[in-house]
C-alpha cells in the first residue's frame, strides 16, 4: 500500500493510498508499503491546483493550458505536473506577454541623471503640444511610443558626446555620463510619458478651458496650477495603494504596456533574426521598426495633405452631396458614417486608440455597441421627431438654443456665475442634436451599468481575485522585481490624502469666492 500525503490549496491535507505487489511473496499477495514522501512532488501538486484555482475564470490564460494543469492534476501526473511547474516558474503563462517581456533582467543603472533630464524635457514638450492639438478635430495627441522614439536617438547622442564627470552631492553620487544608453534608463523616461501623455492632457484643462471659453472666467495661475496637481496625482495614490491587486498579479496584463516593451527590444536588440523561430523571416526587429517607419511617414502626406478626402471616404455622399439625409447617413464628419472607409491613422485612433494593442473582444464589443446605438437607435429616434430632432443635425456636439444658435451660456448666469431661472426661460431650453443626446446619456448610464453588470455577473470573479491577490504566487517577472527596494505603502497613502485635502480646499475655496 502506496501512502502519500498532499496539501491542496485550501490547507486540507489529502492522504492516498496505493496497493503494491510484494515480490517476494510467491502468491503474489499484497502488503502495506509506507515510503517517504516527496516534498518536491508534493509541493508541485499543491501550486498548480493553486494556480488551477486562481485562473478559473482567467480569460487571458490560454484554454489549453488550463486544461492541462487541471487533467494532470487530477490524474497525479508527476512527470507531467514537473514540466507544466517548470513551464510556468520559468516565464510567464501568457503568450502574448513571453512574446513582448523577457524573463532576465538585463542589469545596468536606472535612476541616472541622464534618464531624468530627458525625461522631463520630452514631457514638457509633448504636454504643451497635446494641450493645443486636443482643441482641434480629428484631435491629435502625442502619446508615449513618441517620446519613447525620441528619446532613443537623444540618450545614444548623449552617451556618445556627453563629457564624463561625477558629482557628489548630500551624499548622492552621480554621473553625467553613467555609459550607454541602456533600456532601464529608457524605460523610466517611457513610465515618464506614460504618465503625463495617457489622458492626453489633464482632465483639469477641460475645466480650465471651459471657465475662460464659456464663461469669461479666469481664476488665475494658482489656482489652475493647485487644481490640476491634485486632481493628477491623486490618481498616483490611489494606483500605488491599488498595486498589489491591478499590477502585481501576473493576470494583470495591460496590453498597451506591451507595445512599449516590443518597441524597447525593437530599438536596443540589433540581432539578426532567427528564420527557424520567426516563420522564415530574417529581417531583425530594428531593421523592420526602420521600414515601418519610414513607410508610415511616406503615407501619412496623402490623407493628411496631398489627398485629404482619404481621411473620411464617403463616397456614397458623392453621389448627391446636397441630400440631407444621405449626408446624414453616410457622411462621416457630421453624419453616421454606415459605410465607414479611412485611410488615415489618426481618424481610426481617434477614439479608440491603436486597434493593434488591445485583444478581439475588446474591439468587437465597441464596433457592435457602435452599431446598435448609433446606426440603429439613433437614426430611429431622429427620423421620428424626438426632441425636435427635425430641427437639429443628426450628429453635432453644439448645444443649440430655440434659434438653432450656438447656446449663450452668459444668458442663464447671473453676474456672480450662478444659475438664473428666470433668465433660462426667458432665454431658451438648450436644445441637443440626436447623436450628441444619447452620447451624453450614454456616458451616463456606462457608469452605473458598469457597476451592476459587474456585481450581476462578475462578483464572484472579483472577490475570488481580491482573496487570492494576497497569496497569489509570484511570477517571473515579480520575482525579478524584488531585488529592487519597494515603495512603501505609507507613501501612496500619504500622497492621496495630501491630494484629496488639496483638491477640496482649493475648489471649495474658488466656489466660494464665486
Amino acid at each position: 500500500m502506496l501512502f502519500r500525503r498532499f496539501k491542496d490549496p485550501k490547507g486540507d491535507i489529502t492522504e492516498t493510498t496505493t496497493e503494491v505487489a510484494d515480490p517476494d511473496n510467491a502468491l503474489g499477495t499484497t502488503k502495506t508499503e509506507t515510503p517517504s514522501i516527496d516534498h518536491e512532488e508534493a509541493a508541485v501538486h499543491a501550486h498548480l491546483k493553486t494556480f488551477k484555482n486562481l485562473h478559473e475564470y482567467d480569460l487571458s490564460l490560454p484554454a489549453d493550458l488550463r486544461d492541462a494543469v487541471g487533467h494532470t492534476t487530477e490524474a497525479h501526473d508527476i512527470a507531467g505536473e514537473l514540466k507544466l511547474e517548470h513551464e510556468i516558474n520559468d516565464n510567464s503563462p501568457y503568450p502574448e506577454v513571453r512574446a513582448a517581456v523577457r524573463n532576465y533582467d538585463d542589469g545596468g543603472p536606472a535612476n541616472t541623471v541622464r534618464a531624468w533630464v530627458i525625461g522631463l524635457v520630452l514631457v514638457t514638450i509633448a504636454s504643451g503640444l497635446n494641450q493645443l492639438f486636443f482643441l482641434r478635430y480629428p484631435s491629435f495627441s502625442l502619446n508615449s511610443l513618441i517620446c519613447q522614439l525620441v528619446a532613443y536617438p537623444i540618450g545614444c547622442a548623449w552617451a556618445r558626446w556627453m563629457p564624463e564627470h561625477e558629482f557628489n552631492w548630500f551624499g548622492l553620487k552621480w554621473k553625467t555620463n553613467p555609459g550607454k544608453f541602456n533600456m532601464k534608463e529608457h524605460t523610466i523616461i517611457t513610465v515618464m510619458a506614460n504618465c503625463t501623455l495617457s489622458g492626453p492632457v489633464a482632465y483639469s484643462l477641460d475645466t480650465i478651458v471651459a471657465l475662460k471659453g464659456f464663461y469669461k472666467k479666469d481664476l488665475g495661475w494658482g489656482f489652475n496650477i493647485l487644481f490640476t496637481i491634485s486632481q493628477q496625482v491623486i490618481g498616483y495614490g490611489l494606483a500605488g495603494i491599488c498595486r498589489r491587486f491591478l499590477v502585481w498579479p501576473a493576470a494583470m496584463i495591460w496590453p498597451t504596456n506591451l507595445v512599449n516593451t516590443s518597441v524597447f527590444y525593437a530599438l536596443h536588440d540589433h540581432r539578426g533574426s532567427d528564420p527557424e523561430r520567426t516563420n522564415g523571416w530574417s529581417v531583425g526587429r530594428y531593421r523592420y521598426f526602420l521600414y515601418v517607419v519610414l513607410g508610415s511617414f511616406c503615407y501619412h502626406w496623402f490623407p493628411e495633405l496631398i489627398a485629404p478626402f482619404l481621411s473620411v471616404f464617403a463616397f456614397v455622399t458623392w453621389i448627391k452631396p446636397n441630400s440631407p439625409v444621405i449626408n446624414q447617413l453616410f457622411g462621416g464628419t457630421s453624419g453616421l458614417s454606415l459605410i465607414p472607409i479611412t485611410f488615415d491613422w489618426n481618424i481610426i485612433t481617434q477614439f479608440v486608440l491603436s486597434p493593434l494593442q488591445f485583444p478581439v473582444f475588446a474591439l468587437l464589443n465597441v464596433g457592435c455597441s457602435v452599431m446598435l446605438f448609433f446606426w440603429v437607435i439613433t437614426p430611429a429616434l431622429h427620423y421620428t421627431g424626438a426632441f425636435y430632432a427635425e430641427y437639429l443635425p443628426i450628429l453635432d456636439n453644439t448645444i443649440r438654443d430655440n434659434t438653432g444658435a450656438a447656446y449663450e451660456v452668459a444668458n442663464v448666469l447671473t453676474p456672480d456665475l450662478k444659475f438664473d431661472v428666470e433668465k433660462y426661460k426667458a432665454y431658451s431650453p438648450l436644445f441637443l442634436s440626436t447623436g450628441n443626446m444619447w452620447f451624453f446619456g450614454a456616458s451616463f448610464a456606462a457608469i452605473t451599468s458598469v457597476l451592476v453588470h459587474t456585481f450581476l455577473y462578475e462578483r464572484a470573479v472579483v472577490w475570488a481575485r481580491f482573496k487570492d491577490s494576497r497569496v497569489e504566487d509570484e511570477d517571473v517577472h515579480r520575482r525579478l522585481m524584488r531585488k529592487f527596494k519597494e515603495v512603501p505603502d505609507w507613501w501612496y497613502m500619504l500622497i492621496f490624502v495630501v491630494m484629496l485635502a488639496l483638491a477640496m480646499v482649493v475648489c471649495q475655496g474658488e466656489f466660494l469666492s464665486l
